[in-house]
């Protein structure tokens, strides 16, 4: 009874990521600043349980390498916060970073052996559809569905600070799901869409799983997340190419007369989709195809890029959590709502904890990635496709902040870090 209510919570959590519902602390509707608020969401609950699940089985942690550096990175921000402005912020978030550490390390020593990460991959697709389809809708009436009671955004064309862009002048909202901004719906659904193709290529499927994938495609798409679409467009293509033509994969896949037509649906949906997409929404597809330095996009990533960089924090930072905080305080003259965490995870690493900070993360991820190619030495595609995933979620943190300040962004970004720790225990993408 324990175990499948364990095997529940576990699988609901991989459904939930996207789901933004959470309790704020002390709100204030007329001085609410996001980046300095105390809140609790659904999922974490849910982690705590897991957790819980996991003291009870007494399966201890596992150090490795990389994981000395990452244990020297948190008490690297642990010394951050003396010098923080916003001491309360620093000391929710310092706990904030503590549980997403539990998660690396729950995940690469427990659930790859506890979970069949199969059902897993299977989980992540309907949570996929199901953002799909509220995204769509979305897309189609430009206003949310009232689904607040799974954290949904209020959205409006005529509110301000919204992810949008004009076409012809007339204001157009991007997908959202029921996550906090477009990109980070299409990272979840990026995700996804690595699960697909494993589950697709491996397992024999029927001919509707193939409309899940249609469907997420288009609200992939509907997210106009120019980054993230265009690492997954990058990645399908090599993909393609090194199963047609690289000898080794050829002769897993290609040569291989029942797995040749699952890649062909996979290749054949994908081509039609994208084709009907372009045709349907060409006009926003070009739109967005064109990225101008005049863009409020560019031009405020390049500003906290600057600000970043002109913090000076030395060894130990402003403080973990204390960069909007230090921010405010610069008189920028900006809206209120533009007072954000830099759009890159390294300088805001740097920013808040310092160059010991950087140091320390850079080096943890860089032995991550050395230790999985030394152990698998990618002998086989999904090895290959698992590196391609871990590696766009990286490049996504150079263009914004979501992965290290925004709950579902968290859950992908050390779920991911967890699997590329513990490939070996279980089936990758």
């Amino acid at each position: 009874m324990l175990k499948k209510f364990e095997n529940r919570i576990f699988y609901f959590l991989l459904f939930a990521i996207p789901i933004s519902l959470r309790h704020i602390f002390h709100y204030e509707p007329f001085n609410f600043i996001e980046w300095q608020a105390t809140y609790i969401y659904a999922t974490d609950i849910l982690l705590i349980i897991l957790f819980l699940f996991w003291a009870f089985a007494g399966k201890p942690i596992v150090l490795k390498r990389a994981d000395w550096f990452l244990l020297a990175f948190v008490a690297a921000a642990g010394i951050s916060i003396r010098n923080a402005i916003d001491v309360g912020t620093a000391w929710f978030q310092f706990a904030k970073l503590i549980e997403f550490v539990l998660l690396y390390f729950y995940v690469k020593d427990y659930a790859l052996k506890r979970f069949d990460m199969t059902a897993g991959f299977i989980v992540l697709v309907a949570g996929a559809f199901f953002q799909s389809v509220i995204a769509i809708i979305q897309f189609m009436t430009q206003a949310d569905l009232g689904l607040k009671y799974l954290g949904e955004s209020v959205l409006n064309p005529t509110m301000t600070g919204i992810a949008a862009f004009y076409v012809d002048g007339v204001k157009t909202i991007r997908a959202y799901g029921t996550t906090p901004h477009s990109n980070v719906l299409a990272a979840y659904l990026f995700l996804a869409l690595g699960a697909f193709y494993s589950v697709a290529i491996y397992h024999k499927r029927q001919w509707w799983w193939y409309i899940f994938h249609a469907v997420t495609l288009w609200a992939f798409f509907l997210t106009f997340s120019r980054v993230i679409l265009a690492l997954w467009l990058l990645t399908f293509i090599v993909r393609t190419c090194l199963i047609r033509w690289y000898p080794r994969f050829r002769a897993e896949f290609w040569d291989k007369p029942e797995l040749r037509p699952r890649g062909l649906k996979i290749f054949l949906v994908t081509l039609v989709v994208g084709i009907m997409f372009s045709a349907v929404y060409w006009p926003y597809v070009a739109n967005r195809a064109v990225i101008s330095d005049a863009d409020e996009a560019v031009q405020l990533r390049l500003l906290y890029n600057r600000e970043s960089l002109a913090s000076q924090p030395h060894w130990f930072g402003l403080g973990l959590g204390n960069f909007v905080p230090w921010l405010l305080k610069q008189d920028l003259h900006l809206r209120h709502d533009l007072y954000q965490p830099v759009h890159n995870i390294y300088l805001l690493i740097y920013s808040e904890t310092g160059v010991a900070g950087i140091s320390l993360f850079l080096l943890f991820v860089a032995l991550l990635l050395y230790d999985f190619y030394r152990r698998l030495g990618f002998s086989r595609m999904y090895h290959f496709s698992f590196g391609l995933i871990i590696a766009s979620i990286l490049v996504f943190g150079l263009f914004d902040h979501f992965l290290w300040t925004i709950q579902s962004g968290r859950l992908i970004f050390w779920l991911t870090l967890g699997l590329l720790a513990g490939a070996e225990a279980g089936a990758v993408f």
